[in-house]
């Protein structure tokens, strides 16, 4: 797969649970493929976190142009084939309801993608927890609340993206403690599946280190 840029350029708000940012790119021209891990190099609030927020689909459709395997594609696809890793935000799972639990969701998701894996097989690819209170499955976290799940929720939303069959993983904008708990493995696991992983940060000694390329913005 390849995500190629010309032209793009956009203002747009981003969102997270802790923060927001508005914030505006210059025009840019560069290309994403599959299999790649992507740092995006940015102060909070320079434009890294806009580019990964359009690309996610999350805004309007910018100026410029995005190509999708040569075939020019809108905002919308782009929302459709993304995961935008966060605590609340899974794209054709409506986790509004509070009994919703990380087993239930991938249920739903491998329902909706029809991918030929079991919720087994995505609890323990993605090596999501079962230890809860009494480490008995029925209390184990993986059959909590999504709210009471604590920091398990990162590596949860990318295994729901997953069994949706995403293509495109959109981190929020993260900065020096935030990025120390991005999970390698994770990141591993969707670099070997081939899909595009979009980092945005200003933490350089680590996107140098963990990332594939480094788009300066």
């Amino acid at each position: 797969m390849k995500i190629e840029l010309k032209n793009y350029q956009d203002c747009v708000n981003c969102s997270y649970i802790l923060y927001s940012s508005k914030e505006s790119f210059p025009p840019i021209n560069h290309c994403f493929y599959g299999g790649k891990i992507y740092g995006l190099y940015s102060d909070f609030g320079c434009g890294s976190w806009g580019v990964v927020t359009s690309l996610g689909g999350r805004t309007n459709q910018p100026n410029g142009e995005v190509y999708m395997n040569d075939e020019c594609v809108d905002s919308c696809f782009l929302k459709n084939i993304s995961c935008y890793v966060s605590e609340n935000v899974y794209d054709g799972i409506n986790t509004t309801q509070d009994y919703l639990t990380p087993r239930k969701c991938i249920e739903k998701a491998l329902s909706i993608s029809r991918l030929p894996y079991s919720v087994k097989e995505i609890k323990d690819m993605f090596d999501l927890s079962g230890e809860g209170i009494d480490c008995s499955e029925n209390e184990g976290r993986f059959n909590r609340k999504l709210q009471f799940v604590g920091v398990e929720i990162w590596r949860i939303s990318i295994a729901i993206g997953y069994a949706l069959g995403k293509e495109i993983y959109c981190f929020p904008w993260l900065n020096e403690r935030e990025i120390s708990m991005v999970d390698k493995s994770c990141l591993k696991i969707l670099k070997e599946s081939q899909k595009i992983v979009l980092i945005p940060s200003n933490q350089i000694k680590w996107l140098k280190k963990n990332c594939d390329d480094l788009l300066m913005i």
